[in-house]
């Protein structure tokens, strides 16, 4: 069975790697201490697809702000992967919860912490004929804003994953957009989680609507992922629908 799939795909591309943590978009790695200014009772919605060499992804990803220090986020993605042969097709879910300590507006520093619980399902081979596997992860990470100039952020994350059968891992990371004209940000980032992957990622968004609507177009590189690649980004926001 040519090899039991080249070994379910070499163990289904490194299963431990699948965990996708969630983030604020247009990042893929950070995550802001940003408080809400609008009311209570606030949806916000992300949309993106990634596309690499022989690799597409899609995600979806609403967020709701209790109030505006306190907010839950649902992560949904589909993707696959033609790197490996047989090709191998992965889904996944993530829930998050963010609490703010202190709002950058009111203190000039935004502080606060993120907890979060990953799923994520992997199969290779034909449809119909597919073997697949499932994994869950723990994730949690302090994380600070800082706002050096009027039109300038600076985010930093620190904390750990653990995965289903692995031991804990730190990851962390930074990030840094400025606008450059009224409505339009360019952004950068980078990112790890130890032993496992690294993530350099930038871009700019523009909003049609400043807070209500925006697109934004990205590309990066990872490394180790299991394997390294180039990839793109397109993405759509919707902001501050009112519950």
């Amino acid at each position: 069975m040519a090899l039991f799939g080249r070994a379910l795909a070499a163990a289904l591309f490194c299963l431990p790697a699948a965990a996708v943590l969630a983030s604020d978009r247009p990042y893929l790695a950070a995550t802001n201490a940003l408080a809400d200014e609008d009311d209570d009772n606030v949806i916000a919605l992300e949309s993106w697809i990634e596309s690499a060499r022989r690799f597409r992804e899609f995600r979806f990803e609403p967020e709701y702000h209790f109030d505006p220090r306190n907010a839950v986020r649902f992560e949904l993605g589909i993707a696959r992967d033609r790197r490996s042969d047989p090709a191998v097709n992965s889904r996944g879910a993530e829930v998050e919860f963010r609490h703010l300590f202190t709002d950058l507006a009111r203190s000039g520093l935004g502080t606060g912490v993120i907890v979060g619980v990953d799923w994520d399902g992997r199969s290779a081979g034909r449809e119909g004929a597919e073997q697949g596997v499932h994994a869950w992860a723990f994730s949690t990470a302090g994380l600070v804003t800082l706002r050096p100039t009027a039109d300038t952020l600076v985010h930093f994350n620190l904390g750990g994953l653990k995965a289903t059968s692995e031991s804990a891992r730190a990851r962390w990371a930074v990030a840094l957009e400025h606008e450059i004209v009224r409505r339009t940000t360019l952004f950068v980032e980078a990112g790890a989680t130890a032993r496992e992957q690294r993530l350099v990622h930038g871009g700019v968004r523009h909003w049609v609507k400043r807070d209500r609507f925006a697109i934004d177009l990205t590309a990066g590189r990872r490394h180790g992922d299991p394997a390294s690649s180039t990839f793109i980004t397109l993405g759509i926001a919707l902001q501050d629908i009112y519950w």
